[in-house]
């Protein structure tokens, strides 16, 4: 497996932020969508960031 490009680590603010702009709904579809890319890259979470399976 190639080594990661980027690695995203979100501090607590910014997590909750991205989550807050995900779940309203009033912001343009492509804002939603790289939101929720760097929520699932996010290293800082549990279990890690986005691990390619398969």
């Amino acid at each position: 497996m190639p080594k990661k490009k980027y690695i995203v680590s979100l501090t607590g603010e910014e997590r909750e932020y991205l989550e807050k702009l995900t779940t309203t709904g009033k912001t343009a579809a492509y804002k939603i969508n790289h939101a929720r890319v760097l929520l699932k890259a996010d290293i800082n979470q549990d279990g890690g960031g986005y691990k390619k399976t398969g």
